[in-house]
């Protein structure tokens, strides 16, 4: 109970149907407000015990007045203001009874009492339209208004709150006086006691608007009773109420992601430089725009409840940016996971199929047969389904994958996932589909070790070019280019170059109409993804007749000039324009590599471009310094050496074996040139030019180490050498492997060392393998083979005698070293026709070879100027023509 009211005991008046009591007087340190209050109660009532009333059953529920606001006083009773001139009732708000309660009589002095909040505004309608009470939500003044004792009273229901937290925070003393009518017994609440004015007690420092002073013949419409909804605890008047924290606007959401946008796309333009200076400065830079673009992110993926397309879509490019840019591996398998759920709920299959596609790459980083694994289920999924445009983009996958495989590839895999997408692609009607399977079939072929992979490799070409007529650039993208690199590598392979199809691929080169950046897409005709492709992280693109292109990524723009102009410079090798397409090719890698690339890209990209580049560039020097072998020009041989051998410890190429046995051969090639016969032999020993066992397949591995070998072989072929008789056991060695051989320079460098390794052949023999192999030199144009065989024949068969067929023989080698411009088979072939010519009485023709030859010897090196330098000069050119010929 509230001390501060001081009550006369009271009892309840038997007449009253809600037992309710008039208004105490207000004793709370508030100054009288003008209200005239009595001091005494009229049916005063016994006192009441302390403790809860009684339960008595009543008419009608209790009824609690809404009390007057705080600085004034109630007014006085109806007794009291019988004495003074009559009024009329004002109106009265009535507030429900709460359902169930009685009131008890209580035998304390003291009333407890309820406080009733309405937490909204109320309006009190008048038929005369009058100014009613109205208490406003900050002040807790009452303003009546001057035509208020000619109105008839009405009241107007006020619904009270069921909270019951709001009960006894301000003291409401109320008493009805008797003989108050009721007015709603449906409410059982009592009447809001009407207040007079009188004249004598306002001043003009009331809380009175000066409006409302004048009685006004104006209808006021709608008037308000304002309830302020108390705090739970005490304040003062004068404390401000803060306001409640709003939530985030959805304008704010849209602002975050521009900003992630453009944080991204400050990060990738500096992507390309950072790459390539590798500075502190830059890569910080990069990182911290990169990260504040994924902390925008994840802030709205966090704060802000999104449409499932529009929540999927942020977390698919979340996703992608974390896998491309960290290696938060935990929660780039959460945000996966949340996705795919959310897509699965949602039914959203294309962003779940894309959400999975990005997940197996994901996992491809750190398990390629894991990955490969994993796509078992979405393969499955989608053929099930017959999401046939997903079939397409699932398979591809796992052939990329399949041939990423560390170690050995999974080539059976791969060229089963290509028959697969073949079969749909033949059976739809999608061509374009269908002659892609066929190029990447070919180039899986030309990968291989199989002996017939070349036959094959064909085969599949020859699939491609018969529906490739019937498709455009357009519709095919780069595919069509792709089957011109590889038709012309499988000519270099096999030892038939084309020039009408090395034509073609210079002219797609030259017209620059490839994409930069090497992205590219491929048709697919009759199969329709619908929704399926709608949103799917850039696995497919939007035709502009809306029919769907499957994305892939080859060589940008540049790259793919290089890349034509070192094919053509392997298809040129022995004559002086390839070695300038080589040289051309390796000016653009070299520009490639000391710009930075125009193109908006990550730092994981533009180094991966960065690596390709230096891996093309390697292999360009490597030709270079090989037809620098072959022309004799040492100091290009001995500088290429110098530069491989500072970028193999460096990345890409550091602990790679391939590079590492590519320089080693290189380094013995050009010490065989210079006439250091120990060195080079010494390094064609080394063990990683080991052969394999005999059908194990054809590689780039087993082509060099059979080439070492048959150097090895040519230097140890003299009888009076330390390790001759390793002879016989290496020509074991290399005869399953190089008889049938796909390369025909390689196979028939190998004729010639068994027709020139096997003296305990019969003459009759002999001479049949050396025709047989000049023969086969002829068809492959090939004048250091051609030369070989001539001047072995010349020395072998007619060394010593007389008449004309000698002689024709020996101008036929002579004639033949001119053309292959070999300074040492040149004066091999000088030095046959001097004894031929003197033995036949051709002395002019001796002295005119006596001169040649001097002039030749002093451009050969010390140690192949003596007698017996035509041993060593045979070996050395013929070794430095096989080399030529099988990178060519």
């Amino acid at each position: 109970m509230d001390p501060r009211y001081n009550w006369p005991p009271q009892g309840p008046p038997a007449h009253h149907p809600n037992a309710q009591y008039a208004p105490p007087p207000q004793q709370n340190g508030y100054p009288q407000n003008g209200y005239g209050m009595p001091h005494a109660y009229p049916q005063q009532m016994p006192p009441m015990s302390q403790g809860y009333p009684q339960a008595q059953p009543l008419s009608g529920g209790p009824r609690v007045v809404i009390p007057q606001r705080t600085s004034q006083q109630y007014p006085p009773p109806m007794d009291m203001r019988a004495q003074q001139a009559p009024r009329q009732m004002q109106p009265q708000v009535v507030i429900p009874a709460r359902p169930q309660i009685q009131m008890i009589p209580n035998h304390n002095q003291r009333i407890r009492q309820v406080q009733m909040p309405a937490p909204t505004p109320r309006t009190v309608q008048r038929p005369g339209g009058g100014i009613g009470v109205e208490r406003g939500a900050g002040s807790g003044h009452m303003r009546p208004s001057p035509s208020q004792s000619s109105q008839t009273p009405v009241s107007k229901p006020v619904q009270r709150p069921h909270s019951q937290s709001f009960q006894e925070n301000v003291p409401r003393p109320q008493h009805r006086p008797q003989g108050t009518p009721v007015q709603n017994h449906n409410q059982h609440r009592t009447p809001l006691k009407p207040q007079g004015t009188p004249a004598h007690a306002h001043t003009p420092s009331q809380y009175r608007s000066p409006s409302l002073s004048q009685p006004s013949s104006q209808v006021r419409s709608h008037p308000q009773v304002v309830i302020k909804r108390p705090s739970s605890q005490l304040q003062t008047p004068t404390r401000q109420q803060h306001a409640p924290a709003k939530p985030l606007p959805a304008d704010l959401m849209v602002l975050i992601l521009s900003a992630a946008d453009e944080y991204i796309a400050a990060a990738r333009s500096l992507g390309s430089l950072a790459a390539m200076t590798l500075k502190t400065a830059d890569l910080d830079q990069y990182y911290r725009l990169m990260a504040a673009a994924l902390g925008c992110m994840e802030m709205v993926l966090q704060k802000y409840n999104q449409a499932p397309r529009d929540e999927a879509l942020l977390r698919l490019r979340y996703a992608s940016l974390l896998v491309e840019e960290t290696g938060n591996d935990q929660e780039i398998e959460e945000t996966l996971s949340k996705g795919i759920a959310l897509c699965n709920r949602s039914r959203l299959h294309d962003l779940k199929y894309a959400m999975l596609h990005l997940q197996v790459r994901y996992q491809a980083k750190s398990s390629c047969r894991a990955a490969l694994k994993s796509l078992d289920q979405p393969i499955s999924e989608t053929e099930t389904f017959q999401h046939i445009v997903w079939v397409y983009a699932f398979r591809f996958l796992k052939v990329t994958l399949a041939l990423q495989v560390p170690g050995r590839p999974e080539i059976a895999s791969a060229l089963q996932q290509l028959h697969a997408i073949a079969n749909h692609a033949e059976r739809r009607g999608d061509r374009a589909i269908f002659v892609t399977c066929c190029a990447l079939e070919a180039m899986i072929h030309l990968r291989g070790t199989a002996p017939d992979r070349l036959e094959h490799a064909q085969r599949a070409i020859a699939s491609a070019r018969s529906l490739q007529l019937q498709l455009s650039t357009k519709q095919l993208g780069q595919i069509s280019v792709l089957i011109d690199c590889i038709d012309v590598a499988c000519n270099l392979q096999h030892g038939q170059p084309n020039a009408e199809k090395l034509a073609a691929l210079q002219k797609k080169a030259d017209q620059d109409t490839g994409p930069i950046d090497g992205v590219f897409s491929v048709l697919i005709e009759k199969s329709f993804g619908g929704n399926l492709t709608f949103n799917t992280g850039g696995v497919f693109r939007k035709a502009d007749d809306g029919r769907d292109e499957l994305v892939f990524a080859w060589l940008p723009q540049k790259d793919l000039k290089t890349l034509a102009y070192y094919l053509s410079g392997l298809f040129s090798l022995p004559h002086d324009r390839g070695n300038s397409y080589l040289q051309e090719g390796h000016r653009l890698t070299q520009a490639s590599l000391q710009r930075h690339s125009s193109m908006s890209v990550s730092i994981p990209t533009a180094l991966a471009q960065r690596n390709w580049v230096k891996i093309l560039d390697w292999h360009v020097k490597f030709s270079i310094g090989l037809v620098a072998c072959y022309h004799e020009d040492k100091s290009t041989a001995k500088q290429v050496v110098v530069m491989l051998q500072e970028r193999v410890t460096q990345l890409p190429f550091n602990g790679l074996e391939p590079y590492a046995r590519s320089l080693h051969y290189l380094s013995a090639v050009l010490e065989q040139s210079n006439g250091s016969i120990d060195l080079a032999l010494a390094a064609y020993s080394r063990a990683e030019f080991s052969l394999p066992d005999a059908g194990s397949g054809t590689d780039f591995k087993t082509d060099i180490a059979l080439l070492a070998t048959m150097h090895r072989l040519l230097i140890i072929r003299n009888p009076s050498h330390p390790e001759h008789y390793l002879t016989q056991i290496l020509f074991a060695q290399l005869q399953p492997l190089c008889t049938n051989h796909p390369n025909l320079y390689i196979e028939c460098a190998f004729r010639i060392i068994q027709a020139i390794t096997n003296p305990e052949e019969s003459i009759n023999r002999q001479k049949t393998l050396i025709h047989t192999t000049t023969n086969r030199a002829q068809k492959l144009a090939n004048m250091q083979f051609m030369s070989i065989c001539l001047n072995y024949m010349a020395d072998r068969f007619f060394a010593n005698q007389v008449g004309d067929q000698p002689i024709k023989s020996v101008r036929a080698a002579r004639n033949v070293s001119k053309q292959g411009r070999s300074v040492l088979w040149r004066a091999v072939a000088s030095g046959i026709c001097i004894n031929t010519f003197q033995r036949n009485g051709l002395f002019e023709d001796a002295m005119l070879c006596v001169r040649a030859l001097e002039e030749l010897r002093v451009r050969l090196p010390v140690a192949l100027r003596g007698e017996d330098g035509d041993v060593d000069g045979d070996v050395d050119a013929e070794g430095e023509e096989e080399d030529v010929d099988m990178v060519g």
